[in-house]
Protein backbone atom coordinates (compact mmCIF):
# COMPACT_ATOMS: atom_id res chain seq x y z
CA UNK A 1 0.00 0.00 0.00
CA UNK A 2 1.17 3.62 -0.48
CA UNK A 3 1.01 5.47 2.71
CA UNK A 4 -0.43 8.96 2.17
CA UNK A 5 -0.49 11.92 4.85
CA UNK A 6 -2.86 14.09 4.23
CA UNK A 7 -2.86 17.55 5.95
CA UNK A 8 -6.33 18.22 8.03
CA UNK A 9 -7.35 21.12 5.45
CA UNK A 10 -6.79 18.94 2.96
CA UNK A 11 -8.87 16.10 4.93
CA UNK A 12 -11.89 18.74 5.46
CA UNK A 13 -11.48 20.04 2.11
CA UNK A 14 -13.54 16.67 0.68
CA UNK A 15 -16.62 17.82 1.58
CA UNK A 16 -16.47 20.13 -0.98
CA UNK A 17 -17.38 19.89 -4.02
CA UNK A 18 -14.99 21.30 -6.34
CA UNK A 19 -13.10 18.17 -4.39
CA UNK A 20 -15.49 15.72 -5.10
CA UNK A 21 -12.88 14.67 -8.40
CA UNK A 22 -10.10 13.53 -5.49
CA UNK A 23 -12.70 11.88 -3.44
CA UNK A 24 -13.59 9.53 -6.12
CA UNK A 25 -10.28 8.61 -6.88
CA UNK A 26 -9.59 7.96 -3.41
CA UNK A 27 -12.59 5.63 -3.36
CA UNK A 28 -11.63 3.74 -6.42
CA UNK A 29 -8.10 3.23 -5.35
CA UNK A 30 -8.73 2.82 -1.64
CA UNK A 31 -7.74 -0.85 -1.80
CA UNK A 32 -3.96 -0.12 -2.34
CA UNK A 33 -3.72 3.60 -0.42
CA UNK A 34 -3.07 3.82 3.24
CA UNK A 35 -4.09 7.63 4.93
CA UNK A 36 -3.44 6.97 8.73
CA UNK A 37 -4.42 9.53 10.94
CA UNK A 38 -2.63 11.04 14.55
CA UNK A 39 -3.00 13.15 17.19
CA UNK A 40 -2.22 15.92 15.18
CA UNK A 41 -5.09 15.78 13.05
CA UNK A 42 -7.33 15.65 16.45
CA UNK A 43 -5.50 19.15 17.48
CA UNK A 44 -7.24 20.34 14.30
CA UNK A 45 -10.47 18.76 14.52
CA UNK A 46 -11.50 19.21 18.25
CA UNK A 47 -11.29 23.02 17.08
CA UNK A 48 -14.66 22.82 15.68
CA UNK A 49 -16.25 20.30 18.56
CA UNK A 50 -19.93 20.50 19.11
CA UNK A 51 -22.03 18.31 19.76
CA UNK A 52 -24.67 20.47 17.14
CA UNK A 53 -22.21 20.87 14.71
CA UNK A 54 -23.18 18.94 11.77
CA UNK A 55 -20.51 19.55 9.78
CA UNK A 56 -17.81 18.39 12.35
CA UNK A 57 -19.52 14.87 12.46
CA UNK A 58 -18.77 14.72 8.55
CA UNK A 59 -15.58 15.62 8.72
CA UNK A 60 -14.51 12.59 11.98
CA UNK A 61 -16.48 10.34 8.93
CA UNK A 62 -14.07 11.26 6.36
CA UNK A 63 -11.21 11.02 8.88
CA UNK A 64 -12.64 7.06 9.26
CA UNK A 65 -13.28 6.40 5.66
CA UNK A 66 -9.90 7.46 4.82
CA UNK A 67 -7.89 5.62 7.72
CA UNK A 68 -10.09 2.88 8.86
CA UNK A 69 -8.24 2.14 11.68
CA UNK A 70 -4.59 3.12 10.79
CA UNK A 71 -3.21 5.13 13.66
CA UNK A 72 -0.16 6.39 14.09
CA UNK A 73 1.32 8.05 17.51
CA UNK A 74 4.76 8.98 18.90
CA UNK A 75 4.99 6.97 22.34
CA UNK A 76 8.20 7.06 24.35
CA UNK A 77 11.22 6.04 21.93
CA UNK A 78 9.42 6.19 18.13
CA UNK A 79 5.92 6.21 16.01
CA UNK A 80 3.95 3.36 16.69
CA UNK A 81 1.58 1.85 14.43
CA UNK A 82 -2.15 1.76 16.45
CA UNK A 83 -4.75 0.26 15.18
CA UNK A 84 -8.26 2.07 16.22
CA UNK A 85 -10.99 3.93 14.37
CA UNK A 86 -10.82 7.88 14.91
CA UNK A 87 -14.46 7.23 16.45
CA UNK A 88 -13.16 5.49 19.27
CA UNK A 89 -9.86 8.07 19.76
CA UNK A 90 -12.29 11.18 19.87
CA UNK A 91 -13.78 9.65 22.73
CA UNK A 92 -10.56 10.08 24.37
CA UNK A 93 -10.17 12.98 22.70
CA UNK A 94 -13.44 14.40 24.08
CA UNK A 95 -13.15 13.37 27.82
CA UNK A 96 -9.27 14.19 28.20
CA UNK A 97 -8.29 16.38 31.37
CA UNK A 98 -7.91 19.85 30.62
CA UNK A 99 -3.96 20.62 30.44
CA UNK A 100 -4.03 24.06 31.74
CA UNK A 101 -5.16 22.73 35.50
CA UNK A 102 -1.58 21.38 35.32
CA UNK A 103 -0.15 24.50 34.73
CA UNK A 104 -1.38 25.82 38.34
CA UNK A 105 1.73 24.49 39.86
CA UNK A 106 -0.08 25.52 43.58
CA UNK A 107 -2.68 23.54 42.57
CA UNK A 108 -0.92 20.01 41.26
CA UNK A 109 1.28 20.31 44.90
CA UNK A 110 -2.34 20.67 46.81
CA UNK A 111 -3.85 17.69 45.23
CA UNK A 112 -0.95 15.69 45.47
CA UNK A 113 -1.19 15.90 49.02
CA UNK A 114 -4.85 15.58 49.26
CA UNK A 115 -4.09 12.55 47.08
CA UNK A 116 -1.67 11.31 49.87
CA UNK A 117 -4.14 11.61 52.76
CA UNK A 118 -6.39 9.73 51.53
CA UNK A 119 -4.09 6.89 51.77
CA UNK A 120 -2.59 8.27 55.67
CA UNK A 121 0.91 9.38 54.17
CA UNK A 122 2.26 13.18 55.06
CA UNK A 123 2.65 16.01 53.08
CA UNK A 124 4.75 15.83 50.50
CA UNK A 125 4.05 18.73 48.45
CA UNK A 126 4.40 20.91 50.99
CA UNK A 127 7.74 19.41 51.42
CA UNK A 128 8.66 19.76 48.12
CA UNK A 129 7.34 23.20 47.57
CA UNK A 130 9.73 24.20 51.25
CA UNK A 131 12.89 22.71 49.05
CA UNK A 132 12.28 24.77 45.66
CA UNK A 133 11.40 27.95 47.80
CA UNK A 134 14.86 27.25 49.37
CA UNK A 135 17.12 27.71 45.91
CA UNK A 136 17.30 30.78 43.91
CA UNK A 137 15.75 30.79 40.64
CA UNK A 138 19.01 30.44 38.40
CA UNK A 139 17.34 33.65 35.93
CA UNK A 140 19.30 36.31 35.90
CA UNK A 141 18.20 39.47 35.05
CA UNK A 142 20.76 41.89 33.26
CA UNK A 143 19.68 45.71 31.62
CA UNK A 144 19.85 43.77 28.23
CA UNK A 145 17.27 41.15 28.95
CA UNK A 146 15.06 42.73 31.63
CA UNK A 147 12.63 44.05 28.91
CA UNK A 148 12.27 40.36 27.85
CA UNK A 149 12.12 38.62 31.23
CA UNK A 150 9.63 40.91 32.46
CA UNK A 151 7.23 39.83 29.24
CA UNK A 152 7.83 36.47 29.60
CA UNK A 153 7.72 36.38 33.57
CA UNK A 154 6.64 39.34 35.06
CA UNK A 155 6.49 38.97 38.29
CA UNK A 156 10.21 37.20 38.59
CA UNK A 157 12.66 39.70 40.63
CA UNK A 158 16.69 39.29 40.96
CA UNK A 159 16.08 37.45 44.19
CA UNK A 160 12.99 35.20 43.41
CA UNK A 161 13.21 31.28 44.04
CA UNK A 162 12.80 28.49 42.41
CA UNK A 163 9.40 28.03 43.24
CA UNK A 164 8.60 31.89 42.17
CA UNK A 165 9.80 30.84 38.94
CA UNK A 166 7.92 27.63 38.95
CA UNK A 167 4.88 29.36 39.21
CA UNK A 168 5.71 32.05 36.64
CA UNK A 169 5.90 29.29 34.19
CA UNK A 170 2.36 27.78 34.25
CA UNK A 171 0.98 31.19 33.47
CA UNK A 172 3.55 31.69 30.44
CA UNK A 173 2.97 28.42 29.00
CA UNK A 174 -0.66 28.96 28.84
CA UNK A 175 -0.80 31.91 26.85
CA UNK A 176 2.11 31.22 24.82
CA UNK A 177 0.36 27.98 23.73
CA UNK A 178 -3.36 29.28 23.85
CA UNK A 179 -3.42 33.09 23.17
CA UNK A 180 -2.31 34.01 20.01
CA UNK A 181 -1.83 37.71 19.95
CA UNK A 182 0.52 36.99 22.95
CA UNK A 183 2.69 34.27 20.40
CA UNK A 184 2.99 37.00 17.80
CA UNK A 185 3.64 39.27 20.20
CA UNK A 186 6.66 37.32 21.81
CA UNK A 187 7.61 36.45 18.47
CA UNK A 188 8.00 40.25 17.37
CA UNK A 189 10.07 40.76 20.48
CA UNK A 190 12.75 38.25 19.43
CA UNK A 191 12.71 40.56 16.45
CA UNK A 192 13.06 43.91 18.24
CA UNK A 193 16.15 42.12 19.78
CA UNK A 194 17.83 41.49 16.33
CA UNK A 195 16.71 38.03 16.33
CA UNK A 196 14.70 38.07 13.01
CA UNK A 197 15.94 36.84 9.55
CA UNK A 198 16.52 39.13 7.06
CA UNK A 199 13.13 40.23 4.97
CA UNK A 200 14.29 38.51 1.57
CA UNK A 201 14.34 34.65 3.68
CA UNK A 202 11.21 34.13 1.94
CA UNK A 203 12.50 33.90 -1.18
CA UNK A 204 15.56 31.49 -0.50
CA UNK A 205 15.92 28.11 -2.22
CA UNK A 206 14.50 25.26 0.16
CA UNK A 207 17.90 23.46 0.49
CA UNK A 208 19.94 26.88 1.57
CA UNK A 209 17.77 27.83 4.21
CA UNK A 210 19.66 26.14 7.28
CA UNK A 211 22.62 26.75 6.04
CA UNK A 212 21.74 30.25 6.16
CA UNK A 213 19.96 30.52 8.96
CA UNK A 214 23.38 29.13 10.51
CA UNK A 215 25.31 32.03 8.81
CA UNK A 216 22.93 34.59 10.77
CA UNK A 217 23.58 32.90 14.21
CA UNK A 218 26.92 32.91 13.37
CA UNK A 219 26.83 37.08 13.11
CA UNK A 220 24.87 36.99 16.13
CA UNK A 221 27.56 35.58 17.63
CA UNK A 222 25.80 32.77 19.44
CA UNK A 223 28.58 30.25 18.06
CA UNK A 224 26.03 27.30 17.26
CA UNK A 225 24.06 25.69 14.04
CA UNK A 226 20.90 26.44 14.04
CA UNK A 227 20.31 22.54 15.09
CA UNK A 228 22.68 23.21 18.07
CA UNK A 229 20.54 26.26 18.80
CA UNK A 230 16.89 23.75 18.57
CA UNK A 231 19.15 21.53 21.18
CA UNK A 232 19.30 24.35 23.38
CA UNK A 233 15.92 24.32 24.46
CA UNK A 234 16.31 21.06 26.16
CA UNK A 235 19.63 21.47 27.62
CA UNK A 236 18.43 21.79 31.50
CA UNK A 237 16.38 18.56 30.97
CA UNK A 238 17.79 15.60 32.45
CA UNK A 239 16.33 13.26 29.83
CA UNK A 240 17.64 12.92 26.01
CA UNK A 241 15.64 15.29 23.40
CA UNK A 242 13.85 12.59 21.10
CA UNK A 243 12.93 12.55 17.47
CA UNK A 244 9.60 13.97 18.16
CA UNK A 245 10.97 16.87 20.49
CA UNK A 246 13.77 17.55 18.02
CA UNK A 247 11.81 17.64 14.72
CA UNK A 248 9.14 19.67 15.88
CA UNK A 249 10.93 21.99 17.88
CA UNK A 250 13.46 22.54 15.07
CA UNK A 251 9.89 23.60 12.45
CA UNK A 252 8.59 25.81 15.58
CA UNK A 253 11.62 27.30 15.56
CA UNK A 254 11.83 28.16 12.31
CA UNK A 255 8.75 30.22 12.62
CA UNK A 256 9.70 31.97 16.04
CA UNK A 257 12.90 33.49 13.91
CA UNK A 258 11.08 34.79 11.20
CA UNK A 259 10.72 32.09 8.33
CA UNK A 260 7.95 31.39 6.73
CA UNK A 261 5.83 33.02 9.61
CA UNK A 262 2.06 31.91 9.97
CA UNK A 263 0.17 35.34 10.36
CA UNK A 264 -2.35 33.37 12.68
CA UNK A 265 -5.22 35.79 11.47
CA UNK A 266 -8.34 33.81 13.17
CA UNK A 267 -9.41 35.05 16.48
CA UNK A 268 -8.75 31.19 17.31
CA UNK A 269 -5.46 30.96 15.75
CA UNK A 270 -2.37 30.25 18.36
CA UNK A 271 1.07 28.45 18.41
CA UNK A 272 -1.04 25.37 18.81
CA UNK A 273 -1.58 26.30 15.43
CA UNK A 274 2.38 25.82 14.47
CA UNK A 275 2.45 22.93 16.87
CA UNK A 276 0.14 20.79 15.06
CA UNK A 277 1.91 21.83 11.66
CA UNK A 278 5.03 20.97 12.79
CA UNK A 279 3.50 17.60 14.08
CA UNK A 280 1.82 16.82 11.02
CA UNK A 281 5.10 17.50 9.17
CA UNK A 282 7.05 15.25 11.35
CA UNK A 283 3.72 12.03 11.02
CA UNK A 284 3.92 13.01 7.42
CA UNK A 285 8.40 12.18 7.33
CA UNK A 286 6.81 8.59 8.45
CA UNK A 287 5.03 8.32 4.52
CA UNK A 288 5.34 8.29 1.36
CA UNK A 289 3.45 11.30 0.53
CA UNK A 290 2.58 14.05 2.30
CA UNK A 291 -0.24 16.12 0.84
CA UNK A 292 -0.55 19.73 2.08
CA UNK A 293 -3.18 22.89 1.30
CA UNK A 294 -1.33 24.99 3.34
CA UNK A 295 2.08 26.71 1.30
CA UNK A 296 3.94 27.74 4.57
CA UNK A 297 3.55 23.94 5.93
CA UNK A 298 5.02 22.30 2.94
CA UNK A 299 7.68 24.48 2.35
CA UNK A 300 8.56 24.22 5.79
CA UNK A 301 8.44 20.70 5.59
CA UNK A 302 10.35 20.78 2.39
CA UNK A 303 13.45 21.98 4.40
CA UNK A 304 13.65 19.97 7.08
CA UNK A 305 12.89 17.32 4.69
CA UNK A 306 15.91 17.83 2.93
CA UNK A 307 17.88 18.66 5.85
CA UNK A 308 17.03 14.96 7.58
CA UNK A 309 17.25 13.76 4.25
CA UNK A 310 13.94 12.41 3.93
CA UNK A 311 12.25 11.60 0.98
CA UNK A 312 8.47 11.73 1.23
CA UNK A 313 7.02 13.77 -1.25
CA UNK A 314 5.44 16.67 -0.72
CA UNK A 315 2.54 18.02 -3.14
CA UNK A 316 -0.50 19.73 -3.24
CA UNK A 317 -3.83 18.52 -3.57
CA UNK A 318 -4.60 19.24 -7.08
CA UNK A 319 -1.64 16.96 -8.09
CA UNK A 320 -2.51 13.86 -6.14
CA UNK A 321 -4.43 12.65 -9.00
CA UNK A 322 -1.61 13.26 -11.53
CA UNK A 323 1.14 11.85 -9.18
CA UNK A 324 -0.75 8.62 -7.95
CA UNK A 325 -2.03 7.79 -11.37
CA UNK A 326 2.39 7.56 -12.13
CA UNK A 327 3.18 5.36 -9.40
CA UNK A 328 -0.31 3.07 -8.40
CA UNK A 329 0.71 -0.53 -10.31
CA UNK A 330 -2.41 -0.94 -12.49
CA UNK A 331 -2.76 -4.71 -11.72
CA UNK A 332 -5.64 -5.10 -14.16
CA UNK A 333 -3.32 -4.73 -17.07
CA UNK A 334 0.24 -6.11 -16.23
CA UNK A 335 0.67 -8.41 -19.52
CA UNK A 336 4.26 -9.52 -19.63
CA UNK A 337 5.43 -9.08 -15.94
CA UNK A 338 8.71 -10.87 -16.58
CA UNK A 339 9.53 -8.26 -19.05
CA UNK A 340 8.45 -5.22 -17.04
CA UNK A 341 10.25 -6.86 -14.00
CA UNK A 342 13.75 -6.66 -16.09
CA UNK A 343 13.11 -3.86 -17.84
CA UNK A 344 13.19 -1.70 -14.05
CA UNK A 345 16.90 -2.93 -14.31
CA UNK A 346 18.30 -0.03 -16.31
CA UNK A 347 21.14 2.38 -15.62
CA UNK A 348 18.49 5.30 -15.49
CA UNK A 349 16.82 3.71 -12.06
CA UNK A 350 20.03 2.55 -10.53
CA UNK A 351 21.04 4.07 -7.10
CA UNK A 352 23.45 1.05 -6.09
CA UNK A 353 26.04 -1.77 -6.50
CA UNK A 354 27.31 -4.05 -4.40
CA UNK A 355 31.20 -5.29 -4.52
CA UNK A 356 31.51 -8.74 -5.85
CA UNK A 357 30.92 -11.79 -3.21
CA UNK A 358 33.48 -14.76 -2.97
CA UNK A 359 34.84 -16.48 -5.43
CA UNK A 360 31.72 -17.11 -7.25
CA UNK A 361 31.53 -13.09 -8.19
CA UNK A 362 28.45 -12.71 -7.33
CA UNK A 363 26.88 -9.23 -8.97
CA UNK A 364 24.45 -6.95 -7.06
CA UNK A 365 22.37 -3.70 -8.42
CA UNK A 366 19.60 -1.97 -6.42
CA UNK A 367 17.31 0.23 -8.67
CA UNK A 368 14.77 2.56 -7.79
CA UNK A 369 11.78 1.67 -9.24
CA UNK A 370 9.39 4.36 -11.19
CA UNK A 371 6.29 3.17 -9.02
CA UNK A 372 4.89 1.00 -6.19
CA UNK A 373 5.57 -2.84 -7.91
CA UNK A 374 1.88 -4.64 -7.01
CA UNK A 375 1.53 -1.33 -5.13
CA UNK A 376 3.84 -2.47 -2.32
CA UNK A 377 7.32 -2.84 -3.55
CA UNK A 378 9.52 0.08 -4.13
CA UNK A 379 13.01 -0.87 -5.11
CA UNK A 380 14.79 -4.33 -6.61
CA UNK A 381 17.83 -5.82 -6.54
CA UNK A 382 19.10 -7.74 -9.28
CA UNK A 383 21.90 -10.62 -8.65
CA UNK A 384 23.41 -12.24 -11.22
CA UNK A 385 25.25 -15.94 -10.05
CA UNK A 386 27.61 -16.98 -13.21
CA UNK A 387 28.53 -20.22 -11.49
CA UNK A 388 24.70 -21.48 -11.18
CA UNK A 389 23.80 -19.58 -14.46
CA UNK A 390 20.80 -17.62 -12.99
CA UNK A 391 19.79 -14.15 -11.19
CA UNK A 392 16.92 -13.46 -9.11
CA UNK A 393 15.07 -10.15 -8.61
CA UNK A 394 14.27 -9.14 -5.15
CA UNK A 395 11.36 -6.28 -4.50
CA UNK A 396 11.65 -4.87 -1.34
CA UNK A 397 10.15 -1.68 0.15
CA UNK A 398 12.91 -0.30 1.45
CA UNK A 399 12.23 3.11 3.41
CA UNK A 400 14.37 5.87 3.48
CA UNK A 401 12.04 8.19 5.41
CA UNK A 402 11.89 8.08 9.70
CA UNK A 403 9.36 5.18 8.98
CA UNK A 404 10.45 1.66 10.01
CA UNK A 405 7.26 -0.58 10.29
CA UNK A 406 4.65 -1.70 7.96
CA UNK A 407 0.48 -2.22 9.26
CA UNK A 408 -0.80 -6.50 9.10
CA UNK A 409 -3.12 -5.04 6.83
CA UNK A 410 -0.86 -4.25 3.87
CA UNK A 411 0.69 -7.65 3.84
CA UNK A 412 -2.62 -8.95 4.07
CA UNK A 413 -3.48 -7.12 0.80
CA UNK A 414 -0.17 -7.70 -1.14
CA UNK A 415 -0.86 -11.18 -0.37
CA UNK A 416 -4.29 -11.11 -1.89
CA UNK A 417 -2.83 -8.76 -4.84
CA UNK A 418 -0.23 -11.07 -6.05
CA UNK A 419 -2.15 -14.26 -5.60
CA UNK A 420 -5.13 -13.15 -7.39
CA UNK A 421 -2.92 -11.41 -10.03
CA UNK A 422 -0.91 -15.33 -10.52
CA UNK A 423 -3.77 -17.28 -9.10
CA UNK A 424 -4.53 -19.65 -6.19
CA UNK A 425 -6.42 -22.27 -6.39
CA UNK A 426 -7.06 -23.63 -3.20
CA UNK A 427 -8.71 -20.57 -1.11
CA UNK A 428 -9.06 -22.91 2.49
CA UNK A 429 -5.39 -23.04 1.72
CA UNK A 430 -4.23 -19.44 0.88
CA UNK A 431 -6.55 -18.02 3.95
CA UNK A 432 -4.42 -20.03 6.68
CA UNK A 433 -1.20 -20.00 4.49
CA UNK A 434 -2.27 -15.76 4.47
CA UNK A 435 -2.90 -15.79 8.23
CA UNK A 436 0.26 -17.38 9.52
CA UNK A 437 2.49 -15.45 7.41
CA UNK A 438 1.24 -12.26 8.69
CA UNK A 439 0.83 -13.35 12.25
CA UNK A 440 2.40 -16.08 12.75
CA UNK A 441 6.07 -16.91 13.30
CA UNK A 442 6.80 -20.24 10.80
CA UNK A 443 8.73 -19.77 7.72
CA UNK A 444 5.66 -19.50 5.03
CA UNK A 445 6.32 -18.97 1.36
CA UNK A 446 3.93 -18.46 -1.84
CA UNK A 447 5.28 -20.00 -4.96
CA UNK A 448 4.54 -20.02 -8.58
CA UNK A 449 6.28 -22.02 -11.07
CA UNK A 450 7.16 -20.95 -14.78
CA UNK A 451 9.05 -22.34 -17.48
CA UNK A 452 12.64 -21.59 -16.56
CA UNK A 453 11.91 -19.98 -13.33
CA UNK A 454 10.00 -19.73 -10.13
CA UNK A 455 8.16 -16.84 -7.97
CA UNK A 456 8.43 -17.07 -4.10
CA UNK A 457 6.51 -14.50 -2.19
CA UNK A 458 8.35 -14.58 1.76
CA UNK A 459 9.54 -12.75 5.08
CA UNK A 460 12.72 -10.92 4.81
CA UNK A 461 14.78 -12.64 7.67
CA UNK A 462 15.70 -9.86 9.62
CA UNK A 463 12.37 -7.50 8.95
CA UNK A 464 10.10 -10.26 8.84
CA UNK A 465 8.13 -7.93 5.90
CA UNK A 466 7.59 -9.53 2.34
CA UNK A 467 9.76 -9.64 -0.01
CA UNK A 468 9.09 -11.04 -3.58
CA UNK A 469 11.56 -13.29 -5.70
CA UNK A 470 12.12 -13.85 -9.78
CA UNK A 471 14.08 -16.34 -9.68
CA UNK A 472 15.49 -16.85 -12.83
CA UNK A 473 17.64 -19.40 -14.98
CA UNK A 474 20.38 -18.34 -17.31
CA UNK A 475 21.11 -21.83 -18.83
CA UNK A 476 20.97 -21.63 -22.76
CA UNK A 477 19.56 -25.12 -24.04
CA UNK A 478 21.25 -27.15 -26.24
CA UNK A 479 20.22 -29.22 -28.97
CA UNK A 480 20.02 -32.68 -29.11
Amino acid sequence: MIRIYLDWNVISSLKRPEFKEIKDFIFKHKKHLQFPYTPAHFTDLMKSYNPNNNLFNVDLETLEFLSEKHFLRWEKDSVKPLFGPPSEYFEYEKNKDDISELMNIEKVFEDLDKSLEDIGSGKLGNLMKSLFQLQPSGVEITDDNKDFIKKMFPNLKPDSTMWDLMKEMGPFSQKFLQDGEYYKDFRKTMSDYGFKLESNSGNWNYDEVIKNIDNFLLKLGTKMTYLEYVETAFKHRKEPINQYEYYTTAYLMLDMIGYKIDKLPKPTDNMQNIQADGEHSFYGAHCDYLIAMDKKLRIKSKVLYNEFNIPTKIIEPKDLISELTIVLDDIHNKENFLNEAIGFCNENLLVQSYPKEGEEAIERYAFKLPKFYFNYFNYVIYSNYPEQEGLVLTFKKVFKNFSRFIYYTESETLIDTITQYFGYDNDEELEFKKNEFVYGDKEVTFDWNFKGGLIRLEKEDHTKRPILNYILSTKKEKDD
